[in-house]
């Protein structure tokens, strides 16, 4: 399995990228509403119209507890903008939904999801097209998709992102992210039966990004949350 992130022009951002087939709207729910996010992240409690939630992760085992999340942006179907407390790591965290281009995409991403479902992603190279797209510049802006089978490209971004961190936080969102799109689709929903051997094995590739980058201790500040 290859890594699918990258860190962005300036070195401060790691994103990793999906194509889904599925709507905006359907992976949308799957990360605002707490029942739909239960299925493969944590859920939430509160008024997100506030600009603060109370987030509980229960993919992971461990001890539950909930820490508040501010939402910065909330633009439904289209970007979601959040960051923990500084208890929890002070992380600041966009998710961004656009529509995909062309029937290659599509058809990349029909492959990928077979390929990720019986559990040999990136056997055939095709799970990272999307993000190979994004690593090389292109294919970033939406555009039309078959309205009989919609493809949403899904765009993860961790911002300044600590350079000591990324071995760690790099496999992580691969596996949340795999867990997202095999929600959304029906395929498999990876647990952590496979966490070791599918995952924690990308870490040296993760690290190997940070080869020349500046060493960075905290993140720049964020803005207010939103009204």
């Amino acid at each position: 399995m290859a890594i699918t992130g990258f860190l962005d022009h300036d070195g401060h951002d790691l994103v990793l990228t999906r194509s889904v087939l599925a709507p905006r709207s359907l992976i949308w729910d799957h990360l605002t509403r707490s029942d739909l996010l239960d299925t493969w992240f944590g859920t939430f409690t509160g008024d997100p119209t506030t600009g603060r939630v109370l987030v509980t992760m229960t993919a992971e085992p461990g001890e539950d507890s909930a820490s508040e999340y501010t939402i910065h942006a909330c633009e439904p179907a289209e970007l979601l903008t959040v960051s923990t407390s500084p208890q929890a790591g002070g992380w600041r965290l966009s998710v961004e939904l656009v529509d995909a281009l062309g029937s290659e995409t599509a058809d990349a991403a029909r492959v990928a999801g077979a390929v990720t479902a019986n559990g040999s992603a990136d056997a055939a190279g095709a799970t990272h097209v999307a993000g190979a797209a994004d690593a090389a510049g292109v294919a970033d802006e939406p555009g039309p998709s078959d309205p009989s089978e919609p493809v949403t490209r899904v765009r993860l971004r961790h911002h300044d992102v600590p350079t000591e961190m990324i071995r760690h936080v790099g496999p992580g969102w691969e596996w949340y992210l795999d867990r997202l799109v095999g929600v959304v689709t029906g395929g498999e929903v990876p647990g952590m039966d496979v966490w070791d051997s599918r995952y924690m094995t990308l870490g040296d590739d993760y690290a190997a990004l940070t080869d020349g980058a500046p060493h960075r201790l905290s993140p720049r500040p964020t803005e207010p949350p939103v009204d």
